[in-house]
Formats: C-alpha cells, structure tokens, sequence
C-alpha cells in the first residue's frame, strides 16, 4: 500500500499542473494488471502502476518511470505553414513513447522486485505511432505568446487555465491532450472534444464559431464511405475539426488530413452522403475544375504568383469560416469568405472581399497555357479582359461602359453587377435540383458554363444554341435588325456571338468586339481585309460601326452599318 501510494504521488507528474492526481487508473486500458479491462495484460498478480512506476531504480528522469526512454530519432512534424521549430521528443512526451512508439515490448520494465513480469507484446494497431512522427500532432514545442501572435490563428496560451495545459516549460506534449491515469473521456483526453471544444482550447480559427462545419446538424446518410469512421458523434458541427483532420497517423502527413488524396476530405461529406449537394458529381463532368487532375500540389504557403499551375477546393473556399450567409454581386458570400483572392491591379490579397478577386488569384495571373480560341489580341488574362480600364466589359470588376444597353433583361440594367459564377456554373443551375451546388464546380458546356455558348464557326441558328446570351439580353430585341445588325450575322450566315464579342472584354473597342481569329476548332474565322489588308473595327457613336475585315470569305473594306434600319452600306470598289 506504501509503494501504491508513492507510484500514485509520483505519477502526478505526468498530470498537467493543477490537475488532481486521483485519476482511476485502474479501470482504464492503462492498467496491465490481471484486473486490467484491456485484452493485453499481465497473467500474474501485478502492481497496478509498475508498467510506468518504480519507487527505486528508476530512469533518471521525472515520474520515477519504470521504463527505458526511447533512444530512437524520430521523424517530427513538419509542414510549410507550421511556425514552431519541431525536434526530438522532450518531456512526458518521452515517457508516453517509450510504449507507443511500438519498438519496444509493454513487458520491458525496469525494475519490478517480486513481481513476475509476462512478455507482453509491444503496442500495435493505431495507439502503434511508430518513430514516424510526421503524421502526428506536433508536440515538444514552445507555445508562447510569439508563435500565437505570428501564427495569427492561436490563442494566447494564457488562456488555457481549464484541462488542456501546457508542460512546465511552457510545451505542448501528449500530456497537454491526454490524461494517461482517467478515461473519463474517449481515447484518454483531458475533456471531451464535442464540436471541437479540445482543438478551439488552442486554435483560433477566424470565424470558426459561425461556419457551417461547426455549426451544421447535417449527417451521413448511410451510403458510400463512412466520412467519420469510428467517431460516436452523429453531425458535422459535433466532429468539427474531426471531419477532415486526423491528430494520430493521419492518412495525408502534412496538415493531418484524415484522408488522402486532399480532394477526398472534402468529397467524403460534398458527394451527397452528407452536405445537401453533391459536388462529386460536378468534378466529373466533361468540363470541370481540374481539381482531381491536380491533386496535392496547392500549398497554403504558396507564392500566389508563382505557383504550380492547379486548383483545390480550398483555393475557393476556406473551409474554417465557410458559411451559408449570401450577397449581392460583388461581394463574397459566406461561402467563400476569408479567402485570398487578387485585385485587378495584379496586387495579391489575403482576404478577399470581392468574389471575382477570387477567381482572378487563378485566372488573372498571367495568360492561359493553351487556350481554346484566339482572338484579335491574342489576351486570355482575364484580370486584364475585364479591367475597367477597358472601352468595354462585362460588368464584373466594376459598372459596364455602355450606359445605354437596352437589351438587359430586367431587373438587369446598364448599372448592374454579376458575378463570374452568373456565367460559370453547373449546367444544371436552369433546372437545379436540392442536390444541385451552386458555383463553376463543372458543366457540360465549355468553358464550365451554365448554358450553351458555341465557340466554333458556322452554328445554324436556334435560341437554344445561344441560351448563354439569352440568360440576360433580350433575344427578341437582338434578332430585330431594326435596332441591331445581329440577325444578319446569326441566323442568315451562321455566324456565332463568339466571332465578334469576347464575353470578358475588349482592351480595343467598345461592345466587346474583339474579332475571333480561331475558333475551338482551330479553324480561321474572321480575318483582315482581302482588299485593304486592315483587321479592325471602328465605333462610330449614335450606334453606327465599322468593320475592316474577311468572314466566310466576305471582304469588309469597310462595311457600316447606319440608319435607322441598322443596314449595311460599302463595298470593295
């Protein structure tokens, strides 16, 4: 009874400071006696804390340990964004290794007079972390007002005065999470980690409180994979952090994703099993973000400018802050809040405000490797076909250039705002069904677009063809050529919107002309004049125009358009 109550005083040690030291041990895993409720324990009468304990000849370390410490390098977790150096084990995180690093048998103790010690295997299975600690939480290390301050997502760690504490040196150990004497909390924790309330002890992430993963009651409907294999919460909001990263032998090292490859964490739940909409679906749809072609190459760190060229889900959302709340073109929703983004300056932004800053991080770089037309300009940088600096636009970067466009369907007008997601988004978006998510995920129209758009020569003419354009601009009012030369051009030559109008933007004329050179097909389109050998067109002001050009072998050397009627006057005399 002596030597009980030393074990038990000395293995205080091991307890965050503050923490009682009249923890149960014996009713839990921990206990290797006969009594023990485990399947691995001691055949012969033991003492209750010998397999960690001696009061004599123990290691020259703290907590009388009764065991050899590890003398193995282990591999410590690393990562781009992890802000704290990270070396050997230190610590009572030292101690817990001795067993669950698996390389040396539960048996081998050092010291146990008068007690018949079984050979007792060494730890297998997930409590087996091996001497890889890569895909560990990281522990012995400093946690200080500094790391919380540069990291800018920590707590100061003048906060923690409940169960989750820091070592005596101010370090984060396995002691800092886990109470090796209580299981009063699954998997030996120092409180229950219901919606997160174990992570948010230490991680601040922004606007976390209020997202939809730790708010949402959603659950797994029983199809596919389990997205939360072996947890005993039922939703979202209860798993928190859980849903997508893993503390313990996580299946994807760096950011202790639970699964591999990246694109799966968040598939596991937004394929329809969980989350409302099936994103999945999307993904593998003819045109799509190249999200699963370009997995495990984003990085938090990333130089925006530079990066590897690709795209993830967290490129578009922040999965920490993510939220149902909506808004108005051209503001973000919640669904894409506090996500780095890039103004029409070029200039990086951490946190993006305005949607189409977002898509221009990717988009509005540089020009794109091969692009499906050429036009006039040769420009495919859609930061630069959509600056306000231009003579014409779509209004997406700011208010359109052409006050008096008629055509908009209201509540459109000359002064409205879009998004690039009223163009860029799931063909199903005409019809949606409740699974149907919102936003560029994937489509059967190129380049990912909700309705049709032909982007090749010679298109018999049907509404339908032109549903993109038709979305917004009044069909009726662009097929009367007694407003405007479209019919001419539509529906007697079979001419596409695309030969003209580049739907971003023209950085030479006004109404978007910005003459399609090749077309998808790689077939020539429109090109210079036969007879003047010029490829241009003028605005002329009070809707009248002038075209210097070659189409379907047609030599305009000029042809205008003037008059009430809009028809078409010149020749190559």
């Amino acid at each position: 009874m002596i030597r009980r109550a030393i074990l038990m005083a000395t293995a205080a040690l091991l307890i965050p400071a503050g923490e009682p030291a009249n923890a149960d041990v014996a009713s839990t895993l921990h206990n290797f006696s006969p009594s023990g409720p485990g399947t691995v324990k001691n055949p012969n009468p033991v003492g209750l804390c010998t397999f960690c304990h001696t009061p004599h000849r123990a290691e020259q370390t703290r907590a009388l340990w009764n065991r050899s410490l590890p003398q193995n390098a282990y591999g410590p977790y690393q990562s781009s964004t992890l802000l704290a150096p990270v070396g050997q084990p230190t610590g009572s995180s030292r101690l817990c290794l001795s067993c669950h690093d698996g390389t040396v048998a539960l048996g081998n103790v050092l010291h146990a007079p008068g007690q018949v010690i079984a050979p007792l295997p060494p730890l297998q299975g997930r409590v087996r972390l091996g001497t890889d600690l890569s895909d560990d939480h990281p522990v012995s290390f400093v946690f200080d007002d500094s790391l919380a301050l540069a990291n800018g997502e920590l707590h100061s760690p003048s906060t923690l005065v409940g169960p989750v504490r820091l070592d005596r040196n101010g370090e984060v150990q396995c002691t800092s999470c886990h109470d090796p004497h209580s299981d009063s909390f699954p998997k030996f924790l120092v409180t229950d980690n219901q919606s997160s309330s174990l992570c948010i002890s230490c991680h601040d992430k922004r606007d976390w409180t209020s997202s939809s993963h730790a708010t949402s009651a959603a659950t797994w409907n029983g199809a596919g994979t389990d997205p939360w294999p072996g947890s005993s919460f039922a939703t979202v909001g209860e798993n928190g952090c859980l849903s997508c990263h893993d503390p313990h032998s996580a299946a994807e090292a760096e950011r202790l994703l639970a699964r591999t490859p990246p694109e799966d964490v968040c598939l596991a739940c937004h394929n329809g099993n969980v989350a409302a909409t099936d994103v999945e679906s999307q993904l593998l749809k003819p045109e799509h973000h190249p999200v699963i072609e370009t997995s495990g190459i984003h990085d938090p760190a990333e130089d925006p400018l530079n990066a590897p060229r690709h795209v993830f889900c967290a490129d578009c959302h922040n999965p920490h802050s993510v939220s149902g709340a909506t808004a108005q073109a051209p503001n973000v929703s919640g669904r894409q809040r506090n996500v780095r983004g890039l103004d029409v300056g070029g200039a990086p932004i951490a946190n993006a405000q305005l949607a189409y800053e977002i898509c221009l991080q990717c988009h509005g770089i540089d020009e794109q490797p091969s692009p499906r037309v050429v036009r006039l300009d040769h420009v495919t940088n859609v930061r630069l076909e959509t600056h306000p600096g231009n003579p014409s636009f779509h209004p997406v970067t700011a208010v359109g250039t052409n006050p008096g466009a008629i055509t908009l369907i209201p509540p459109l007008s000359a002064s409205s705002r879009i998004y690039c997601h009223d163009c860029h988004n799931t063909d199903e978006a005409p019809n949606p069904s409740p699974s149907t998510p919102n936003g560029p995920h994937g489509s059967v129209h190129a380049p990912i677009l909700e309705r049709e758009y032909p982007l090749v020569d010679f298109v018999p003419f049907d509404a339908s063809t032109y549903a993109m354009c038709f979305k917004c601009h009044d069909e009726g009012l662009l097929r009367d050529d007694a407003a405007f030369p479209h019919k001419k051009h539509l529906e007697n030559a079979d001419a596409p919107c695309a030969a003209c109008h580049d739907p971003h933007g023209s950085r030479a004329s006004t109404h978007l002309i910005n003459f399609l050179r090749f077309d998808a097909a790689g077939t020539e389109v429109v090109r210079p004049s036969l007879f003047t050998g010029r490829l241009e067109y003028q605005d002329l002001g009070g809707g009248r125009g002038r075209c210097y050009l070659t189409c379907h072998n047609e030599d305009h050397c000029p042809r205008e358009y003037d008059g009430p009627d809009k028809s078409f006057i010149g020749d190559c005399n």
